[in-house]
């Protein structure tokens, strides 16, 4: 018999790690500063779980690139800057701009020299940058965001900021968990509705749309599934604690809107955690890649040194171990 998994909680050094790097709006009311504060710790749950099922923080081949030194890169919809700051303390001789248009949960102390956030809104265009600035624009989780009218000229207006031969990758989930309990499909229609948004992203996801540019070539699209519950591992006690934090954050305004009962959610949540177990419920990503046209200059190779040494190293011991 299975039973119900541990719920996993922020411990207070992570609270107070969150409140030391992060800010929340003063004008804001009380529960509407705790809602952030939700979704800020929601932000570096999921961060770590995909950084983990992704077995890092990209899919583009620009790791090289990025090594090599003066690249630049655009984090849209950056949040609290989970990702950009990892990618700016691995990167540290590129250069990346994290924008999002609430500048009140940017981080606010120990920032790599490599990074800066701006309050940018994206639906305000052009955007305030020239053309062909970046190497690389990153988006994640911005499907549900952006007006569903919108999205071909965000696209466009990104693509326009790219340099001749930079990638542009988004990474998505897909709206409906897959194998899904009664409990997760309560929370799920809870989350998903009304959201004209996430409609339109299963009639028109992303890959369709960039596939309908004619600046981007060499598009990839890798599909990742990442379990939720303790059955899952890491991953899995992570991702749970992303739906916990969805439910945390949302409960008041679903109780006040009567989408559901205060009783019921209680139970829906507290069965939820065996039960995503017992189905084996998972969620279902996509990142996709795409190159813009037009790079005519020499083909760059980069080669890692340090690799080289130890590649040239063990080559040696062989050779001596031969003879």
């Amino acid at each position: 018999m299975i039973t119900q998994a541990p719920k996993m909680t922020t411990t207070s050094s992570f609270t107070n790690f969150l409140k030391s790097k992060w800010r929340s709006s003063p004008k804001d009311g009380r529960q509407s500063r705790i809602n952030a504060i939700t979704d800020v710790e929601r932000d570096w749950v999921r961060h770590s779980a995909l950084k983990l099922a992704l077995d890092g923080d990209f899919k583009a081949p620009i790791d090289q690139i990025l090594k090599s030194g003066g690249s630049e890169v655009l984090d849209i919809g950056c949040g609290a800057g989970f990702w950009t700051t990892d990618m700016a303390n691995k990167y540290p001789i590129s250069h990346f701009t994290g924008i999002d248009i609430d500048k009140n949960i940017f981080p606010t102390g120990n920032v790599s020299r490599n990074v800066v956030f701006q309050r940018v809104d994206l639906l305000e265009l052009p955007l305030p940058y020239e053309n062909d600035t970046f190497d690389f624009i990153f988006i994640r989780c911005m499907m549900d965001v952006i007006p569903d009218e919108q999205w071909d000229a965000v696209l466009q207006e990104l693509v326009r900021i790219m340099k001749k031969g930079a990638y542009i990758e988004c990474l998505e989930t897909y709206p409906a968990l897959v194998d899904a309990g009664p409990a997760m499909t309560t929370i799920m229609q809870l989350a998903n509705a009304p959201d004209q948004a996430m409609s339109a992203a299963i009639q028109n996801p992303l890959p369709n749309r960039m596939a309908a540019i004619s600046q981007l070539m060499g598009m990839q699209i890798k599909h990742i599934h990442t379990p939720v519950g303790r059955y899952g591992g890491a991953v899995g006690m992570l991702l749970l604690e992303h739906w916990d934090r969805i439910i945390e954050s949302n409960k008041q305004k679903w109780i006040q809107s009567k989408l559901i009962s205060e009783k019921q959610l209680a139970a829906a949540t507290n069965d939820l955690h065996e039960e995503v177990d017992s189905y084996q419920t998972y969620m279902s990503w996509y990142s996709v890649v795409a190159q813009k046209k037009g790079y005519k200059g020499p083909l760059i190779i980069i080669e890692d040194f340090d690799s080289l040494i130890m590649n040239n190293d063990n080559d040696t011991n062989d050779n001596n171990s031969d003879g």
